[in-house]
């Protein structure tokens, strides 16, 4: 297989050093760094996506190891496969995930590698989705709503973005990365490039992602009340929908019947400037947001930096029993065409970094057809 010297070594920077062609506009002065990883690799070629694996493994080995060690949730998920109960569900998790998408769970074997961890590790943190639900009921502990999205749309003002805060129980916000890949065809030439802000030790497309057919999506956690002890991972699942090359490919993608539990999907187009959701509200935050009820981007960061409500801030630090991290927030601008992302408040600075929705050497795609917007957020 064809394998680029960029998947080889995987190139590491530091926002602040990303040139305007690269990424987009520099990031603010002193801003705390986001690891960024551009990668090539063979797409649809088993090689080629264990390369791609291997690679981020390799850049990001001794954050994850890191991260991992001290990781107590991870490590009460690794104990529950331990079980009898949980052996089986796990086994039934990973053989689904595997037959759907064998090429995905390469990636995750050479991030193994590349990282020096388990396997089996690599798989536990990749159905952290699925396995916390049945380490929840063995313990009767209810599961609280993570992440936030909220919408703003003028389009007399030209004005079409949304915010995402995502949030987990564990600290991720100076070990989560950026990786910038390139998808080849088998003669080397460029089939398609996407952009994704991850989780350690993730797949690919699980938080904020936009690709070079100029689609633009979030992924929030949803805890259904029926769930199922087979079937694929919502991490594989996601990865999947890295390659959707128009909006309705991506829902698609998103609504695999073989997926074991619920995931909710925020998604925009940047030809079409439209966006959609579905979610589940939060009765708190609709609240907050029935008060400031934003209309410009400005406002929007406020929305997504209010720690008005103690029982449930909008931006999250692990405070008055609230047991989430606001990891990152990012604002999609599909009028300027732009990612803006943080790891603190957002009203209190510029952001941390800066991202084109465009790739260089790739024509834009062809406008998605409208559809019905929502202004829905969990």
């Amino acid at each position: 297989p064809r394998v680029s010297p960029v998947a080889c070594s995987a190139w590491v920077v530091l926002a602040a050093a990303l040139s305007s062609t690269a990424l987009g506009r520099s990031a603010a002065a002193g801003a705390d760094f986001m690891r960024t990883i551009f990668v090539e690799y063979e797409d649809g070629d088993s090689d080629g996506h264990y390369t791609l694996g291997l690679a981020i493994g390799q850049a990001m080995g001794d954050v994850i190891r890191e991260i991992w060690a001290a990781d107590t949730e991870l490590h009460a998920m690794e104990a529950w496969t331990t079980t009898q109960e949980g052996r089986r569900i796990f086994a039934n998790l990973v053989d689904a995930s595997n037959k759907s998408f064998p090429l995905y769970t390469r990636e995750v074997e050479g991030m193994a590698v590349g990282a020096k961890v388990s396997i089996r590790r690599f798989l536990v943190n990749n159905l952290r989705e699925e396995i916390a639900q049945w380490v929840a009921r063995e313990q009767s502990l209810k599961r609280h709503g993570h992440c936030t999205d909220a919408y703003i749309f003028d389009t007399g003002k030209h004005i079409a973005a949304w915010g995402h805060n995502d949030d987990w129980t564990v600290n991720w916000r100076k070990a989560a990365y950026f990786v910038i890949a390139t998808a080849l065809n088998e003669d080397g030439s460029v089939k398609f490039k996407f952009g994704t802000w991850t989780y350690p030790g993730y797949l690919l497309g699980m938080q904020l992602n936009w690709n070079s057919y100029g689609v633009v999506w979030t992924v929030n956690s949803l805890f259904p009340r029926s769930y199922w002890d087979t079937g694929v991972g919502t991490a594989w699942v996601a990865r999947h929908m890295v390659g959707a090359t128009d909006v309705e490919s991506l829902i698609q993608h998103a609504a695999d019947a073989r997926v074991s539990t619920a995931m909710n999907y925020n998604i925009g187009s940047v030809q079409s400037k439209s966006m959609w959701n579905l979610e589940a509200s939060s009765a708190h935050r609709a609240a907050r947001w029935a008060e400031l009820r934003p209309s410009n981007v400005l406002e929007l960061r406020a929305f997504l930096s209010d720690q008005s409500d103690r029982e449930w801030p909008v931006w999250r630090n692990h405070t008055a029993g609230d047991d989430c991290f606001t990891e990152v927030t990012g604002i999609f601008d599909l009028h300027q065409r732009t990612l803006s992302v943080w790891t603190s408040p957002s009203h209190a600075s510029p952001p941390e970094m800066e991202l084109s929705l465009d790739f260089p050497g790739v024509p834009p795609a062809a406008a998605s057809p409208p559809a019905k917007d929502s202004l829905l957020f969990m």
